[in-house]
């Protein structure tokens, strides 16, 4: 994997690991977020987007 493609998975984890903290959401089961892959980050994300805007209606 080169750099710029590992820079840009690390820029896009922190992304969405600061989106899910701004929601109240510090853990997944016993991992940190910063302990789960960006397609658990991803999944967990649209989980709770999709809960939230069950919410909102």
């Amino acid at each position: 994997m080169g750099e710029q493609t590992y820079s840009d998975i690390q820029r896009k984890k922190t992304s969405i690991i600061d989106s899910l903290i701004h929601l109240g959401i510090y853990k997944k089961g016993n991992k940190q977020l910063y302990e789960l892959t960006l397609h658990e980050l991803e999944k967990e994300y649209h989980i709770v987007n999709l809960g939230i805007q069950d919410i909102s209606f």
